[in-house]
C-alpha cells in the first residue's frame, strides 16, 4: 500500500501516530486462579480468547486481583487485542476487536492492546486489524528468527491509510451494512452440507429397503432370488423394509459373501524393509469418510511386504474395524493390500458389491455402538459383519438400484460443488471489502470532507500538548 494509490484528501500515517500500544498484565502463577472470587476478581484474556477477529469466552479462565492491573489495561470498546508472543507463525499478530466495554477484564503478558486516538473513528481503526494487509505484514515482520514475538515497532511503524473523519464514518457505515449482508448469506449456506448428507443417507436407505424402486417394480416380471445357503442366522437388523418386496429375499450377509480380515504380520509394523515397492498398501485412514469408490493408499509394499500381507481384488468392499475410522467403508478401484485393521468383503454372483457397500455404509453408526459396547478397545468382529441382515433383490433390480443411487449422488455432488464454489467466493468478500475500504474505493470522496492532513496535524498537536 503506497501513498500514490490513495485519494488526494487521504494521508499515509502509521499506527504509532494514531494509537497507543499497551503491554499486557504480568503475574505469577501464585497470584492467579481459575475460579473467580472476591480476591481474584479480574479476568485475564489470553490468545485463545481471540477468534475470527473478535474476543470470545475461553475454556480455561484465569483471574487475578485487580490491584495487579493498571487502569489502561482494562479492555474498552473498540480496543484491539493482539497476540504478541506465540510459537506459531500462523497465530502471531492475530487480533480481536472488543465490541463492548468489558467489566473487570484485562489481558495477559503474551498479548498487547492497540487503543486508537479519540479523534479518529474507533471502528475504522479496529477494522484495519482484520485486513489481509495487516495480517500479511505482521507475519512477514515476525518471521524468521523472531517468530515468537512482535516488537512494539512492528505495530507502531506499520503504515495506516487515514481519510478525513467524515469519510471514515461513511466507510464504517458501509462496511457494517456489507458485512451484515455477507453474514446473512453465510448463515443461509450453513445448512446445505447437512441437507446433502441427509439426502444421500435417505437415498441409500430407500435403496436397500426397497422403497427407491418400489414404483419401478410394478408390472415387471422379475426373476426371483433363489437362496442356496441359509445356514447363518440374522443377528443384526438395522433397517425397516418396504411392505412391497416382491421377489426380494432377506438373509444374513455371510450366507452370500466372503468376509476376510486383512493381514500385515511384520513387526515392527513400520520396519522400512517391507515398504517402498510396487504393491499398493491401503490402511483405515485411506477409506473415504462417506463411502464409495476410492484408490487412495498411504504406502506401497515391496516383495518382502507382499509376503506378510494379503491382497484383495478390485471392487472389494472394505470396512475399518478398529480405530477412529471404525465403520468407514469403501470399494477399491484397484487391487490393494490391507492390514488386519480392515475387513474385505466379496459377494457371490447373487449380490452386487456396490449394493453390499450401501448396506454397510448405512450400518456404520450401529457398528460403532456395538464396538463401544464390546469392552476394551472398540472393534468390529467378523461375526457381526456376517450376521448383518441384508435384503437381496433380483440382479436386474440391483442394477437399477445402483444406477439410481449413482445418478442421484452425481446430482448431489454437482450441488455440493456449486455450494463450495459459492461459499469460497462469499468467504472472500470481507477481505475484498476491507481492501477497497482502506484504498478509498468503497465510498465516494466528498469535497466537504476536508483533508486528512489537517486531522493528522490536530492529533499530533494534542500529543505535543500532553507531552508538555
Amino acid at each position: 500500500m503506497i501513498e500514490k494509490e490513495l485519494p488526494e484528501n487521504w494521508v499515509l500515517s502509521n499506527l504509532g501516530e494514531l494509537s497507543v500500544l499497551i503491554r499486557g498484565v504480568s503475574y505469577k502463577k501464585t497470584n492467579a486462579s481459575q475460579v473467580k472470587s472476591e480476591e481474584f476478581n479480574t479476568l485475564i484474556l489470553r490468545g485463545g480468547n481471540i477468534q475470527n477477529g473478535f474476543i470470545v469466552n475461553g475454556k480455561d479462565e484465569v483471574y487475578v486481583n485487580n490491584k495487579l492491573v493498571k487502569e489502561n489495561q482494562f479492555i474498552k470498546k473498540s480496543d484491539v487485542v493482539i497476540v504478541g508472543s506465540t510459537g506459531s507463525k500462523k497465530l502471531i499478530g492475530k487480533a480481536g476487536i472488543a465490541l463492548k466495554n468489558y467489566h473487570n477484564t484485562a489481558f495477559g503478558a503474551f498479548l498487547m492492546l492497540a487503543r486508537a486516538n479519540k479523534k479518529i473513528n474507533q471502528k475504522y481503526f479496529a477494522n484495519f486489524f482484520l485486513s489481509k494487509f495487516y495480517r500479511d505484514s505482521i507475519r512477514e515482520l515476525a518471521g524468521g528468527v523472531n517468530i515468537n514475538n512482535i516488537r512494539k515497532e512492528y505495530i507502531t511503524q506499520m503504515q495506516f491509510p487515514l481519510p478525513p473523519l467524515a469519510e471514515q464514518d461513511r466507510i464504517v457505515a458501509k462496511v457494517d451494512v456489507l458485512m451484515a449482508q455477507i453474514a446473512t448469506m453465510q448463515k443461509s449456506l450453513e445448512h446445505i452440507p447437512q441437507l446433502l448428507k441427509d439426502f444421500r443417507q435417505q437415498v441409500l436407505t430407500q435403496a436397500v429397503t426397497g422403497k427407491l424402486t418400489e414404483e419401478w417394480r410394478k408390472g415387471k416380471e422379475l426373476e426371483p432370488v433363489i437362496l442356496k445357503n441359509e445356514s447363518m442366522p440374522v443377528e443384526l437388523s438395522v433397517f425397516s423394509y418396504s411392505e412391497n418386496l416382491k421377489g426380494w429375499k432377506i438373509t444374513a450377509l455371510g450366507n452370500y459373501a466372503s468376509v476376510a480380515r486383512g493381514k500385515f504380520s511384520a513387526r515392527p509394523r513400520n520396519d522400512p524393509k517391507y515398504f517402498n515397492g510396487s504393491y499398493p498398501f491401503s490402511q483405515i485412514g485411506d477409506l473415504p469418510r462417506e463411502g464409495g469408490y476410492y484408490e487412495k493408499y498411504s504406502n506401497t509394499l515391496n516383495e518382502n511386504g507382499k509376503k506378510v500381507s494379503k491382497s484383495f481384488p478390485r471392487n472389494t468392499v472394505m470396512i475399518a474395524i478398529v480405530g477412529a475410522t471404525i465403520g468407514n467403508t469403501g470399494l477399491n478401484k484397484i487391487e490393494m493390500y490391507f492390514p488386519d485393521s480392515m475387513i474385505g468383503i466379496n459377494s457371490t454372483n447373487e449380490i452386487s458389491n456396490q449394493y453390499i457397500e450401501y448396506h454397510l455404509r448405512l450400518s456404520k453408526h450401529r457398528f460403532r455402538e456395538i464396538a463401544k459396547a464390546s469392552g476394551g478397545q472398540p472393534n468390529i468382529k467378523i461375526p457381526t459383519i456376517k450376521t448383518l441382515e441384508i435384503a437381496i433383490p433380483s440382479q436386474r433390480e440391483q442394477k437399477e438400484i445402483v444406477r439410481r443411487v449413482e445418478s442421484l449422488f452425481a446430482k448431489a455432488d454437482k450441488i455440493e460443488e456449486r455450494y463450495k464454489a459459492l461459499k469460497t467466493k462469499i468467504d472472500m468478500l470481507p477481505q475484498a471489502i476491507l481492501h477497497k475500504a482502506f484504498k478509498g474505493e468503497l465510498v465516494e470522496q466528498l469535497p466537504t470532507d476536508g483533508d486528512a492532513k489537517d486531522l493528522l496535524r490536530e492529533i499530533e498537536g494534542l500529543k505535543m500538548v500532553k507531552a508538555k
